[in-house]
């Protein structure tokens, strides 16, 4: 991913300007130059000639120091709003004889959204050898979530003597989403979920032959199936032995998240959106943990049909486009959710109101779902939410 070598991106031609340092430089030329015409003086002409030496000099290395020269960008797998990031380039020095010295990238993070510059970073790298590959970053944080650009990338140079600064610009743009702030679950949020009643229900299977991990032997007890009988034990010490399988433990939860407010308020919504990240957070650290999700926006996904980082990043870049929807009703969402989960998952509705049951229910008695569902509610815009979530500080 070269800067040279992608042909979507344009790549402008070096431009040299003089640097403050340069004009004053250039002042006492210019100065000299004056002096030795007027006065004729040999010396004068002499320092005259090294200074504009110098001018040139500068010049010619600076430019040439740009020439050969690919950056490759790497940006961070996730980002979340406020944390730290960083963003490094792999900067490659392809000519055979001259190194690069002190170079300078600058680049501009604009929000897609709100189509304004929102950050700058500017990273630096002191010396690449001939034919040489250096790494340089620098890092930034971003406060809101939503979808940013990042570009065009500029990078420059002052070398050898700092009165010109040669610049390149590459119009290479990017995007990338920025997940939403997590916020921090409280210790009894696992009490509050894992009771049959009220949260996350662990689902246990009696473990069979292809269901977990065989660890031994033990006797016989009823209910236990003839094909874990283990006949060549059982021959030996004349008493039935079986094989015993290690039980596997799986948890359930499929969260809606609720978009609908009814007074607009940016400041419980970005509190629910964040509940909703930290959860899903926490949840998938989990592998075997079988999760369902829907936002009232578009998405419906279970990790049971898209596995791993995929399901992930859906989900958390649902959640950092998340915005208020108008339509109150919720059943014909449940039913999706419903679809690529179970009626017996428990079922958390994450929302900014409180609960009502005429949103969960159908005007089609028959196709409601709401009332066989095993389902909890929380509202987040409520204080007392804050006893299962609570919001991280802001950090500038």
């Amino acid at each position: 991913m070269g800067l040279s070598a992608t042909p979507t991106d344009k790549l402008h031609r070096i431009k040299v300007r003089l640097t403050r340092s340069g004009y004053h430089f250039g002042f006492v030329a210019l100065f000299t130059i004056v002096g030795a015409v007027v006065r004729d003086l040999n010396l004068l002409a002499i320092l005259a000639g090294l200074l504009i030496g110098t001018l040139v000099m500068q010049w010619r290395f600076s430019r040439g120091t740009l020439h050969g020269l690919t950056i490759a960008r790497q940006l961070p797998v996730e980002v979340f709003a406020g944390d730290l990031f960083s963003i490094r380039y792999r900067i490659r020095n392809l000519r055979k004889m001259l190194p690069a010295w002190f170079l300078q990238l600058d680049e501009r993070i604009h929000s897609e959204s709100q189509r304004r510059e929102t950050a700058s970073g500017r990273a630096a790298l002191a010396y690449i050898g001939s034919q040489d590959e250096q790494t340089a970053a620098f890092q930034c944080r971003i406060a809101q979530r939503g979808r940013y650009l990042l570009g065009p990338l500029r990078f420059s140079t002052e070398f050898p003597f700092g009165l010109t600064r040669a610049s390149r610009l590459i119009d290479r743009r990017e995007e990338f989403v920025v997940y939403p702030r997590l916020g921090r679950l409280r210790k009894g949020w696992r009490g509050w979920m894992l009771s049959d009643q009220t949260g996350l229900v662990a689902s246990r299977r009696r473990a069979g032959v292809n269901e977990g991990d065989f660890y031994g032997l033990r006797d016989w007890q009823n209910g236990d199936s003839r094909r874990w009988i283990h006949w060549r034990t059982t021959a030996r010490i004349g008493e039935l032995a079986v094989r015993q399988f290690e039980q596997q433990q799986r948890q359930q939860i499929a969260l809606l998240v609720d978009l609908y407010q009814e007074v607009p308020s940016d400041e419980s919504l970005e509190r629910l959106v964040g509940f909703a990240a930290t959860l899903m957070n926490e949840v998938l650290r989990n592998p075997e943990t079988q999760v369902a999700f829907a936002i009232t926006d578009g998405l419906v996904i279970s990790n049971r049909n898209c596995r791993g980082l995929e399901f992930r990043r859906r989900v958390m870049s649902s959640l950092a486009m998340a915005s208020r929807r108008p339509g109150p009703l919720l059943h014909d969402k449940l039913r999706e959710l419903v679809g690529v989960s179970d009626t017996n998952w428990p079922l958390v509705v994450a929302s900014t109101r409180p609960m009502n049951h005429q949103v969960l229910d159908s005007q089609d008695s028959a196709a409601t779902v709401a009332g066989r569902l095993d389902l909890r509610w929380l509202n987040l815009a409520d204080e007392s939410s804050q006893q299962i979530f609570m919001e991280t500080a802001h950090e500038d």
